[in-house]
């Protein structure tokens, strides 16, 4: 990095220096990304040429991590021993919190010191050296250095920018491996999904032994796992299964029928154990010569102990408390897939709620209190809204830092409405999906996603479906003529017929999906609302009459709630119709045989919330997100046989949006989903309503 003459020669306010350092860095908390920006940073608010920043390890090796300027020069495997180096004199006083001065002697010393090597493998002809502290505790330094003949930067301000370095790579450390753990938790959780998906899948028993020992051995690395089912009563154990035994599975039934060992030791405790050296415990039971460590894990069922996983190893000391852990949730697993029923709901449940805290950790997040006081507003939400980067921002209040942006109108019609609501948000030139949601005994959690690059192509995606859609009309219905021509003119056998009929559904679902392909592009590219007063009831009974005929034939029930008495609206009879004619076809199509599906509504702060119920298959949490999305379906077994383009809820989204309406929903698995459909309200004479035909 090259510095002007001026610049070197004016002198630099420490605190000035201080604060440009921190305005830099402020808002980065990656670590790796930290370090470039921060040498950069410190060479541009010292004014200095090259600036080195040198870290400590768990080795006490003082490492090279990034070198400012353009030339990459730093050699990544380059690291100073300081453990036993009280004596080296940059050592010494970066360890008592002391700068180091540095000039390269005419001649090569005898006995290098650590700042000779620095300074030779860097080609550094001077240099200050500042250690950084957090806690008096040293954590590493920062090197700054000019070209020959130019004086050493500043040392006052190298110390005050060191102290808020120090707090920075600290903070970022911490972050890091709040990450590293976060991500670690997100892959256990995914494997663990994908092991709750196989067990329930299946009703063989032995497939579940299997998959049990097969994650097991994959987790732990080991080389043999069995499965020994436990009759308290009893006292005996049995062999179910093993994976990565030679010895065949009758002779070793027989060998645990007559010595549990281990297992058996640990199914009498119910405490799981690991064995370092399988040669230092007499109860061990050898199964192979080649073993060398073990660990046995109880299975319960209503506290009772009813079987045990035992997984071995060929290397000394192989599992860890992490793989102890693993294994344990296996065995929890395990229990689940024998009584499924009384505890999978328990399984589900914090499954999700792990799910939740880990989703919401990317892009802009707020956590708001139900006192309206801010509880969490992580750092992409300060840049988002150019907010002080040092400055805290808990227990402000909400409207106080956001009550000039858009951000709080949407939440302020969330709070009114109670429920679930999604907008797009326009700032700082940027288009930012939000969704805001509550968490029970926490408040409202806001997350906002920045969308600009898809907003600039969805144009160009909405005029190339209307063209297209508008070509494959025409050929589909030259098709259909030409099938129906030939079903009239030709005497078809009974086989010919339902080929052809098949034809013909096949057509007419392509022809639905161009239709709504049409509607939606027509949407998207502006339509206008024939607005009017609308009695809901009156929408609302045609729409339940035109789906009854298919709840009919699932005995369902289909409940009404409305009454002539609530306020009209202010809206378009046949769009609101096709809104509530798709969420209640919905609620239909995806509530099982004999179940129970609810219409009411309600006026509240000014508007007329319509809500949709039933008791179906619900929605997943990482489905809801998206349920509103273009093309968007739920893939699971209950919903392989319903028939659907994907463009439904896409449609009612924008429809309610173009009645400056809102929309939203609840859901959990298993128990049914209800959507909230919330419109304004027109005060006008009752006999001005206009009947929905």
């Amino acid at each position: 990095m090259s510095i002007a003459a001026s610049d070197q020669e004016r002198p630099v306010n420490p605190f000035e220096a201080a604060q440009r350092f921190t305005t830099i860095t402020g808002a980065i908390l990656e670590l790796d990304r930290l370090k470039p920006v921060l040498v950069n940073a410190v060479a541009s608010a010292a004014n200095c040429e090259t600036v080195i920043l040198m870290l400590l390890d768990d080795d006490a090796a003082l490492r090279v991590e990034a070198i400012s300027g353009d030339v990459v020069r730093q050699p990544r495997d380059m690291a100073l021993q300081t453990f036993n180096r009280d004596d080296d004199p940059m050592v010494s006083a970066w360890k008592a919190g002391m700068e180091y001065r540095y000039i390269s002697p005419a001649e090569s010393p005898e006995k290098p010191t650590t700042a000779d090597d620095l300074a030779l493998t860097l080609k550094l002809p001077a240099f200050l050296g500042v250690p950084m502290m957090y806690n008096n505790q040293w954590i590493g330094a920062l090197v700054a250095s000019n070209s020959a003949g130019k004086p050493l930067p500043d040392g006052d301000v190298l110390r005050m920018i060191a102290v808020n370095a120090g707090v920075a790579i600290h903070n970022a450390r911490i972050y890091s491996d709040m990450m590293k753990e976060l991500q670690a938790k997100n892959d256990e959780l995914r494997i663990l999904n994908q092991i709750d998906r196989e067990l329930t899948e299946t009703i063989y028993i032995n497939h579940v032994f299997d998959m049990t020992l097969d994650w097991a051995i994959r987790s732990t690395r080991a080389q043999a796992a069995a499965l020994m089912l436990y009759d308290e009563a009893k006292d005996e154990m049995k062999l179910s299964y093993e994976i990565g035994y030679a010895m065949p599975m009758e002779q070793l039934a027989d060998i645990i029928e007559n010595d549990g060992g281990i297992a058996q030791r640990v199914a009498r405790s119910g405490f799981a154990e690991v064995i370092p050296d399988v040669s230092a415990d007499h109860d061990y039971v050898m199964l192979s010569s080649e073993i060398r460590s073990h660990m046995s894990i109880p299975v319960r069922r209503e506290e009772k102990v009813i079987a045990v996983i035992a997984v071995e190893s060929r290397r000394l000391n192989n599992f860890t408390d992490q793989h102890q852990q693993f294994v344990e949730k296996l065995a929890v697993r395990a229990g689940v897939a024998i009584d499924n029923a009384r505890l999978f709901a328990d399984s589900v449940r914090e499954r999700e709620k792990l799910s939740h805290i880990l989703s919401n950790v990317a892009d802009v997040v707020i956590v708001v209190g139900y006192d309206d006081r801010l509880i969490l507003v992580n750092q992409s939400a300060i840049a988002a809204f150019r907010l002080y980067t040092d400055r805290s921002y808990i227990d402000e209040v909400f409207s106080r830092i956001f009550g000039d942006t858009s951000l709080n109108d949407v939440y302020q019609q969330a709070k009114r409405l109670g429920y679930t609501l999604s907008r797009e948000i326009e700032l700082h030139g940027r288009t930012y999906y939000s969704s805001l949601s509550q968490l029970e005994n926490i408040g409202w959690i806001i997350v906002m996603h920045d969308i600009t690059p898809l907003k600039e192509t969805e144009q160009l995606k909405s005029e190339l479906l209307q063209t297209v859609s508008h070509d494959l009309k025409q050929p589909l219905s030259i098709m259909n003529g030409y099938i129906e021509l030939m079903q009239i003119q030709n005497r078809l056998d009974e086989t010919g017929m339902r080929y052809s009929n098949a034809v013909l559904r096949s057509i007419e679902n392509m022809r639905r999906l161009i239709d709504d392909l049409l509607d939606f592009a027509k949407i998207e590219t502006g339509i206008q609302l024939k607005l009017q007063p609308v009695s809901m009831t009156q929408i609302i009974n045609d729409c339940v009459q035109s789906i009854m005929p298919l709840a009919e034939s699932k005995a369902m029930i289909v409940e009404v709630e409305l009454t002539s008495s609530i306020p009209p609206v202010h809206g378009d009879p046949d769009r609101l119709h096709q809104i509530f004619s798709n969420l209640i076809g919905n609620a239909v199509k995806y509530t099982p045989p004999e179940g129970k599906v609810r219409i009411w509504a309600e006026v509240r702060e000014g508007g007329l919330v319509v809500a949709v119920e039933d008791t179906g298959i619900g929605i997943a949490p990482e489905d809801q997100a998206k349920i509103f999305d273009r093309f968007y379906r739920v893939r699971r077994i209950e919903t392989e046989t319903i028939e659907g383009t994907g463009l439904g809820l896409a449609i009612v989204k924008k429809l309610v949006d173009l009645h400056q309406g809102n929309i939203g929903l609840e859901s959990r698995l298993g128990e049914g989903t209800t959507f909230y459909v919330t419109l304004p309200i027109m005060q006008v004479e009752s006999s001005a309503l206009t009947p929905a035909v």
